[in-house]
């Protein structure tokens, strides 16, 4: 029994002359390196116990000169049973030797935990991926080393048989000994026949070090890496500032950091996020590298989850796999979520939606009411603020493809079964109609709004009266009248509903052939859409052709968009009649139509091909001789501006200014107090000057210091309340101290009693305008 004893090598012939020995019990030592040898002259052995040693396989032919075992142990926390057992299946069945239940496998982890004596030998294989009981690298972590110092690296993997090997690499190059760079690789040692360690040496640290250092372990059939990141500072690095970041992801707050080094945060969660880590998954993080001049580089928050639970769930919706079973009942989920849209604060929830909306658009030509949702959908991206849905289109193009969407959706349902659709909402209206050009006559589409019954049932020319008045429940709505009317948008508003705007497309547009030609030379398809404003048209940009003179214009009408798909035309020869309603007052108005190409994709709205022809009141008409979407820009001015935040300071002129006027105050009341005895003040006077300097200097300081504290409500009121206060008080100060300085002017002098005794002599005035 030599169990529990440490034993890490046993010589060859150590238990020769034992002939009688039946029982021999290694368990539990150090032994890693098994040969034949080591059994010479245990002829009559009957039971080995190998167990809890360190070795993870078995050379072949390691019994032969057992011939009389009858049971066999050699269970250990890193056996590999891979090919290299096979011959121990085979050599138990022929010799009739029992290996006991206990020996089970450790690796790979497809056998895990099953017994050895029942596995059979096709399950014995040699295949990747390579599984090491023993994988390590010393030092394992990120190390930050200056330049010139000495760093030295160990790797040590499992020995699983003769084509073991280790290489070092860095930056996916092979990296062999370099005296000149200071870089030494050592030969590959084997320990106890179990281990095979490899040796990096790196003497003298170049700046070119920094960066990954791989050490790969591999075999015949399979091999495994680690890795290690080495940082290499200057000897005086510079630290990136402390910072506070505040994103749709959450409020971090990373640390001082040396140059070089990449910091880690992690993510912040949220009672409302399902997100968990279980079974020891890592903890998400987010991280900022600090480069080396001591600035904040990049960055990366995508393993976090937003901190609005909006945004987590239309990410949600984003990730789920749609199919025809599906996509009704995901459409009207999304529909009904999307109808709280007003509450969208952050750019990514509009880049989900039209992300979502691209993948819905796919399932409209196999069912239809898919259209229906997604027209509900983009009208309800209206309700989102416009800062929002700008950030969106400057991010991913949002809203143009949110647009692009809508305006598929019409090709895609229209056949020869379905001759007409009509798509209503909120914010969007869609008509579309299959026409043969050989007998169109010509065709007016007017987009009505009802009124809501608690408005003035009268329709006036007042600017904005439709919009202001307009029920969030009542929808725009289409109707088409065919002929070639030229349907005037001043006649067209009944008593219960007011048009928005109408298109006319004339007869004469299919009249010479030359101009078109369709591809089944028999119907085109004609489609009509009316959004209520330009939300889903935000210009990240300025296009020069409607920006002259510095003017910077806003769309003002409903937006309308009409378009023939199946013919292919150039310029028209006839152009569309477009009548529009202005929502907003504002100055000179451009006709306009929106160019997807412009801005690098982004687009804007062009003025090219279309002009204004009349305009009276509240009613914009313009023709264009090309199709798109279309609208009336105006400059809105100080209507619908807004003053630009003026930043946390104001000018330098206000400060050195009201400096100034804080010293002449203080130098008019400490002079008085120091002169006090030789200047002549009556006790009301001394009151009025020190009131009138106080309350001046008060408003002159509050002013400076707290004017544009805008961001913070309560400071905001506090300083409005205080300049209240001090500007009235000083106004009331200046008054009474006009009035006593009147009254002393106008007083007349007193008669002297006794003629005997001298006049006083009379007081200059200069001396009461100088005090």
């Amino acid at each position: 029994d030599l169990k529990n004893n440490l034993i890490s090598t046993i010589e060859p012939g150590a238990f020769y002359g034992l002939s009688e020995l039946k029982r021999l019990d290694l368990s539990n030592n150090r032994i890693g390196c098994l040969t034949p040898e080591m059994f010479v002259g245990l002829n009559n052995l009957h039971k080995l116990n190998l167990s809890g040693n360190i070795f993870s396989s078995l050379m072949n032919g390691l019994f032969s000169e057992l011939l009389d075992l009858k049971a066999l142990h050699f269970n250990t926390d890193s056996l590999i049973c891979d090919c290299n057992l096979k011959w121990v299946l085979q050599w138990a069945r022929n010799a009739s030797v029992r290996i006991a239940e206990e020996t089970v496998c450790a690796y790979p982890s497809a056998l895990h935990g099953l017994s050895l004596y029942n596995l059979k030998e096709t399950q014995l294989i040699c295949a990747g991926p390579l599984e090491l009981p023993l994988f390590e690298l010393i030092p394992s972590q990120r190390q930050v080393v200056f330049h010139g110092d000495r760093l030295p690296f160990q790797c040590t993997a499992t020995y699983v048989d003769s084509t073991t090997q280790v290489h070092w690499y860095h930056a996916g190059r092979l990296i062999e000994t370099d005296e000149e760079s200071g870089i030494f690789v050592e030969d590959s040692i084997i320990h106890d026949c179990c281990l095979i360690t490899r040796e990096l040496i790196l003497s003298s640290i170049d700046i070119d070090a920094t960066g990954e250092w791989e050490c790969l372990v591999k075999n015949s059939y399979g091999n495994s890496t680690k890795q290690v990141e080495i940082v290499v500072l200057e000897t005086a690095a510079p630290y990136c500032p402390a910072e506070r970041i505040i994103n749709n992801k959450g409020d971090f707050r990373w640390p001082k950091t040396l140059a070089g080094i990449t910091a880690y945060h992690p993510c912040l969660q949220y009672s409302f996020n399902s997100i968990a880590f279980h079974n020891g998954a890592e903890e998400a993080k987010a991280w900022r590298k600090c480069n080396r001049t001591g600035r904040w580089d990049e960055e990366n928050y995508s393993e976090c989850p937003y901190s609005q639970e909006i945004t987590q769930v239309l990410h949600a919706f984003s990730q789920m796999h749609i199919n025809l079973t599906t996509v009704v009942e995901f459409s009207h989920q999304l529909t009904a979520y999307t109808r709280g849209a007003s509450l969208f604060s952050d750019k990514m929830d509009v880049i989900y939606l039209a992300y979502i909306m691209e993948k819905l658009i796919v399932f409209v030509d196999e069912v239809e009411d898919i259209g229906d949702s997604l027209i509900e959908i983009a009208s309800n991206i209206m309700l989102v603020d416009d800062h929002v849905l700008w950030m969106a289109q400057k991010e991913d193009k949002a809203c143009t493809r949110i647009v692009r969407c809508v305006e598929q959706i019409a090709s895609q349902i229209l056949t020869s079964k379905t001759q007409v659709i009509s798509k209503v909402s909120r914010n969007i209206a869609l008509e579309a109609f299959m026409i043969k050009p050989s007998s169109f006559t010509g065709m007016t589409c007017t987009a009505y709004q009802k009124i809501s019954a608690n408005s003035d049932k009268s329709v006036t020319p007042d600017l904005g009266r439709w919009e202001a008045n307009r029920n969030p429940d009542l929808y725009l709505n289409f109707k088409c009248n065919t002929g070639n009317l030229d349907g005037s948008l001043e006649n067209s508003s009944t008593r219960n509903a007011v048009a928005v705007a109408s298109v006319h497309l004339p007869q004469s547009v299919f009249s010479q052939s030359s101009a078109w030609q369709s591809v089944d030379n028999s119907t085109c398809k004609l489609q009509f859409i009316v959004f209520r404003n330009g939300k889903l048209f935000p210009s990240t940009g300025n296009s020069s052709n409607l920006a002259d003179d510095g003017k910077r214009r806003t769309v003002a009408t409903p937006a309308v968009f009409a378009k023939i798909d199946g013919c292919s035309f150039g310029n028209l020869t006839s152009p569309l009649t477009i009548g529009l309603r202005h929502f907003a007052r504002g100055i000179d108005p451009i006709a306009a139509f929106w160019d997807f190409d412009l801005l690098d994709g982004h687009g804007g709205w062009w003025g090219e091909g279309c002009h204004i022809i009349s305009s009276a009141g509240n009613i914009t008409t313009i023709q264009s001789t090309h199709f798109s979407n279309f609208a009336v820009l105006m400059d809105f001015k100080t209507v619908l501006s807004f003053p630009q935040y003026p930043g946390e300071f104001l000018h330098p002129v206000v400060y050195a200014c009201t400096a100034v006027m804080l010293l002449c105050l203080f130098a008019s009341i400490i002079t008085y107090i120091v002169h006090h005895s030789t200047i002549r003040i009556s006790r009301k006077g001394w009151h009025m000057l020190l009131n009138f300097c106080f309350h001046t200097a008060l408003t002159f300081a509050v002013f400076a210091g707290g004017i544009n504290r805008i961001k913070y409500p309560i400071i905001c009121q506090a300083v409005g309340i205080v300049l209240h206060y001090s500007t009235l008080s000083t106004m009331l100060w200046i008054g009474v101290t006009a009035r006593n300085i009147y009254k002393q002017v106008t007083k007349k002098p007193q008669p002297c009693q006794n003629s005997d005794q001298p006049s006083y002599p009379k007081q200059p005035l200069l001396r009461y305008g100088i005090l």
